[in-house]
């Protein structure tokens, strides 16, 4: 095996339906590749028919099949499959994308050329199976660029620039085994990992996409993808391996543009933010961390520059907190309005909360299940009864008090 070049590693879980068009198109890029290539797959313990395409499959292509017993998770899978691979370079497949076998091959000639690098990175397209067309591309660079060993201020330069995630790679073997890369929730991987790369070896970043992040497969088949989910929380991440990143390049030297570094690494994770309270507001997203969101946007003197009145956030997420998360923490049965609550509102809140929603004219209406929203209620005989006698009696100048 001592001229096998090229390791496809994929870990995959119960993704038959996918995983089949992938194989099928690994017979196009083996077929392609004027060097000897592996393929591995790691099954997760799948309970769907991969087991079974994946052994129909070793007919048609030098493929090695990683059975776990159990499911390990989606991490150590990876790895499973990563340590598994013999060739001389590695690169990770998600079990639903491409290839682009002429990029990949001239990423392959770069490394060849390159011996003191441990790794080349690149950008990658977003592609829709069912139109045939690029519908997008992370990130763009002008050319093709080299990064010496250690020369951690350039990394992060390059990144800010670029405004560039490190996560699509062809790896030196050896450089993966030695390291073992593995992520944490403090500091985002696509910084950090790269500059552990850059530790063992010089970086490439290519400036030709070799890889596909597929949207869409087949009609209907609208998933989202794995960063756009990521970026509805992971801005605090963000920030965290800029500074791990940050600080490397201070220990180690290499910075020559301090300042333009300092201003990516205050403004981006804020502009990430921004985009996830977007996306959060655009799609529904819970209403309570909007608001919080969007107070620490606030807090960062961008008030003004919300993508929604911070007056509509914060009734948004009063009435939500009042008719569903409080009644759902207190187990309760029925939410029940009392004071002077506008028909359209109490519409409103009975389309946000899974409970019966009902107003309350005298005492008796008011059970010892109930979360009580009161509008201002003048009625003595009735606050009592909601102090007294509901689970909760939330008023509507606590909510305004609560959510400031």
């Amino acid at each position: 095996m001592s001229d096998l070049k090229l390791s496809i590693c994929i870990p995959t879980y119960n993704r038959a339906r996918y995983l089949e068009t992938v194989l099928v198109h690994l017979q196009e890029v083996v077929a392609q590749l004027p060097f000897e290539t592996e393929i591995i797959v790691s099954d997760n313990a799948s309970d769907d028919n991969t087991l079974a395409l994946l052994e129909t499959s070793q007919a048609l292509l030098p493929l090695t099949i990683l059975k776990q017993s159990e499911n390990i998770g989606a991490v150590p899978n990876m790895h499973a499959a990563l340590r598994a691979a013999k060739g001389t370079y590695l690169v990770y497949l998600a079990d639903d994308d491409r290839l682009r076998v002429e990029a990949l091959q001239n990423a392959i000639s770069m490394l060849d050329a390159n011996p003191a690098a441990s790794a080349l990175y690149a950008p990658w397209q977003i592609k829709d199976l069912v139109t045939g067309q690029v519908t997008g591309q992370f990130y763009r660079q002008p050319r093709d660029v080299s990064i010496a060993q250690g020369n951690y201020g350039q990394l992060l330069e390059h990144i800010a620039e670029h405004s560039i995630y490190s996560e699509i790679c062809i790896l030196r073997r050896e450089v993966f085994q030695a390291l073992n890369p593995i992520a944490n929730d403090i500091a985002f991987w696509a910084f950090t990992t790269p500059a552990e790369y850059l530790g063992a070896g010089d970086l490439i970043y290519a400036q030709e996409p070799f890889y596909c992040s597929i949207s869409r497969h087949f009609v209907g088949d609208n998933r989202a993808q794995l960063g756009f989910s990521e970026v509805m929380t992971a801005w605090d991440t963000y920030r965290g391996g800029l500074e791990v990143l940050h600080g490397l390049a201070l220990a180690h030297g290499g910075l020559t543009k301090p300042a333009m570094v300092a201003k990516f690494i205050r403004n981006h994770p804020i502009e990430r933010m921004y985009t996830a309270l977007k996306l959060r507001l655009q799609l529904g997203g819970d209403p309570l961390e909007s608001y919080t969101l969007a107070a620490r946007l606030r807090g960062l003197g961008l008030g003004s520059q919300l993508p929604a009145p911070m007056e509509q956030i914060r009734s948004t997420a009063a009435l939500y907190f009042a008719c569903v998360k409080l009644p759902a923490t207190l187990r309760a049965e029925s939410v029940t309005i009392i004071g002077n609550c506008p028909e359209e509102t109490l519409q409103q809140l009975a389309g946000i909360t899974n409970l019966p929603v009902r107003r309350a004219q005298q005492a008796d209406g008011i059970g010892a299940r109930d979360v009580v929203l009161d509008f201002s209620c003048q009625d003595e005989t009735l606050l009592e009864a909601a102090r007294t006698s509901a689970l909760a009696h939330v008023t509507d100048t606590q909510l305004q008090q609560k959510f400031a």
